[in-house]
């Protein structure tokens, strides 16, 4: 069996060497079988879980009576028995698979008791504190009484999520959390409970972004001047970080990859597999060896800096003549990264990197990205996206990648890029997505997929194009017109993730404005 028969199929071909000890060779890098996606020593956003803890109340009276809250009178044993049953109840829906464990990390449940005065004592909270304390959100069932359960929420100011649906209690308690400030949310047949924490994890994992970006102009970039131009504002908003390093260090990281041969070797068995694992190839298998080597050393920068995101500035990286020395286009990476859930975005464009980010957070699928082209004379107003930068995983990480070709960006012939055919899937509905200037809106595009580009075609430059329109309204008009106000690189993802956005955007604080 071929190796490319290998990548089509799914299974993941057994090597060995530094080359799949680093998470680097290719096989792994298109390949999981978990829905998670490879580990490469970078932090990918994906390998952080949303950290849980449970927590139950409960009340006993310290004495047998009836009355209006108390419609029948038992003992302290027995009130203490009916606990334990409930928290035996709730602890197996803990570990039950109604709860995703992909997407979360549990910590031990807790118990803790109050009596009729209501209030709960140091020494219980003390059984809690510990995890409470580290954990995202807590996961509370409503068993005890409302206002007990508000004092939890309210000592540890945690993301509250209530273990069970919409009732006089849960409501009560998510109203008065709510309107102190405390985040609340009740599950139910609309948004079920890993639909909320999914949500709190993209946030989570959207605000632990650190960006990596070679450049020694800075910004605006120069192509892409409407991309978020004031990093600090992002760390201020949002948490994440934009680590810049100069053109001199990643040069010489650059040249001690390339001088080292043990990199050499492991860069020429990648551009072996992915050349092995391409339907066709208009490239030499020594300029794709050259990406492999870029791609090392842009990981071990990563790897040096905490980053877990990645652009860089194609037109000052031309100027710099960098790429023309090492023979290779940054186009490769981008998709390599991308496919193991590492955003990786065109032009130091933040405005497109970061709304890939939560495309990929939300759909758990690698995304296209490219410039807006729009053309009025087909069909009804079509928009095109073109660069050369597709996803191989974008039915999602644990399902396999799509039928790639290699080919050259420049005329000389070395420049990796990959084509894919996005016609050729089952998907046809997308999501689309830009952030505008400032960091506070995002535009979305619910659209349909309706023809594609550049599949056994050696045109050189950006030529991998997905052709769309709006699913509603059968043109794609409105948005590019509303794209005046947010800017031009486009990440897209197969299905429809615009409900899902939109929620995103409002744990962020982001106006999301939705087109179809």
């Amino acid at each position: 069996m071929y190796r490319r028969e290998f990548i089509k199929q799914g299974t993941i071909a057994t090597v060995t060497g530094s080359a799949i000890i680093n998470g680097l060779y290719m096989n792994s890098l298109f390949e999981s079988t978990t829905g998670i996606p490879i580990n490469i020593d970078i932090p990918s956003p994906y390998l952080s879980k949303l950290t849980v803890k449970p927590v139950m109340t409960a009340m006993y009276h310290t004495d047998v009576w009836e009355g209006p809250c108390r419609w029948k009178g038992e003992t302290k044993e027995q009130e203490l028995k009916a606990a334990a049953n409930q928290f035996e109840a709730f602890n197996s829906f803990i570990m039950s698979d109604r709860i995703d464990k992909s997407i979360v990390s549990i910590f031990e449940a807790g118990q803790i008791f109050f009596v009729e005065d209501f209030r709960i004592k140091e020494e219980e909270y003390r059984k809690i504190d510990g995890d409470a304390k580290k954990a995202d959100v807590l996961l509370i069932n409503p068993y005890g009484c409302s206002v007990s359960n508000f004092d939890v929420a309210a000592r540890y100011n945690k993301p509250v999520v209530i273990s069970s649906g919409p009732s006089c209690r849960t409501v009560d308690v998510s109203a008065y959390c709510r309107s102190k400030g405390i985040e609340c949310y009740i599950p139910d047949e609309v948004e079920d409970i890993n639909q909320i924490f999914t949500l709190l994890k993209a946030r989570k994992n959207f605000s632990e972004t650190r960006i990596l970006f070679p450049t020694d102009w800075k910004w605006p970039s120069v192509c892409s001047v409407a991309g978020i131009n004031e990093p600090e504002k992002l760390k201020e908003k949002f948490g994440i970080e934009l680590v810049t390093i100069s053109y001199e260090e990643l040069s010489k990281e650059m040249e001690q990859t390339r001088g080292d041969k043990s990199s050499r070797l492991d860069a020429v068995k990648m551009a072996d597999t992915v050349y092995s694992g391409a339907s066709r190839s208009f490239i030499d298998e020594k300029y794709v060896a050259s990406s492999m080597e870029f791609y090392q050393t842009i990981v071990n920068l990563m790897k040096r800096y905490n980053c877990n995101a990645f652009t860089i500035e194609c037109f000052e990286f031309c100027t710099s003549r960098l790429p023309q020395k090492w023979n290779i286009t940054p186009c490769l990476i981008h998709t390599m990264l991308k496919d193991l859930g590492i955003p990786s975005a065109c032009e130091g464009d933040l405005g497109g990197l970061l709304p890939m980010h939560m495309l990929m957070l939300l759909s758990n699928k690698s995304p296209h990205f490219g410039n807006m082209f729009y053309y009025p004379d087909m069909g009804n107003g079509t928009m095109a996206v073109n660069h050369s930068v597709p996803g191989i995983k974008m039915n999602g990480y644990d399902k396999p990648g799509l039928p790639y070709q290699l080919s050259h960006f420049v005329d000389s012939g070395w420049g990796t890029k990959v084509i894919v055919d996005f016609m050729k899937n089952d998907v046809k509905d997308i999501t689309v997505a830009r952030m505008d200037p400032s960091g506070n809106g995002i535009l979305v595009l619910k659209g349909v997929l309706v023809g594609s580009k550049g599949w056994d075609d050696e045109t050189i430059g950006c030529h991998d194009i997905a052709y769309m329109v709006g699913k509603e309204s059968g043109t794609a008009l409105e948005f590019v017109r509303k794209q005046a106000d947010y800017g031009n690189h486009l990440p897209w993802v197969y299905g429809d993730y615009s409900e899902q956005l939109e929620k995103l955007g409002k744990l962020l604080g982001i106006n999301v404005e939705v087109v179809s």
